[in-house]
């Protein structure tokens, strides 16, 4: 059995994104003030969804029919949670990050799943 891939845009700007969030999480160990276990482990799952659904995706394999939507929902929540809980100075940092990064990510990870779920083969009555 062979496994053919299509490295196109999205999987490796998925992948690229995920791979980003690792060093990403180290500094925020040492800045995140409230919560930090919170914060890192929020971005770890972010990360895993991020790398899975570009590897996923890279790979044509149906399963980023779940993984891509958890993962745009985690950026979702992700981008929320940075806002409301921005500081006074990190507000406009925060606003910047939700729509410069995260909500970008999740609306790609949305397509993804979206045109994935599209390719499915009807299903039996």
């Amino acid at each position: 059995m062979t496994t053919t891939t299509c490295w196109n845009w999205p999987a490796r700007v998925l992948t690229a994104a995920g791979l980003a969030l690792v060093p990403w999480m180290f500094a925020l160990a040492w800045v995140a003030a409230a919560h930090p276990v919170a914060w890192i482990g929020l971005d770890a799952m972010e990360a895993t969804g991020l790398v899975g659904t570009g590897l996923l995706l890279a790979r044509c394999d149906r399963r980023r029919v779940a993984v891509a939507p958890a993962t745009a929902v985690l950026l979702t929540v992700d981008a929320w949670f940075d806002v409301l809980t921005a500081g006074p100075g990190a507000v406009l940092v925060a606003l910047l990050m939700a729509a410069c990064l995260e909500l970008p990510l999740a609306a790609l990870c949305t397509a993804v799943a979206w045109h994935a779920l599209r390719a499915l083969p009807p299903s039996l009555p």
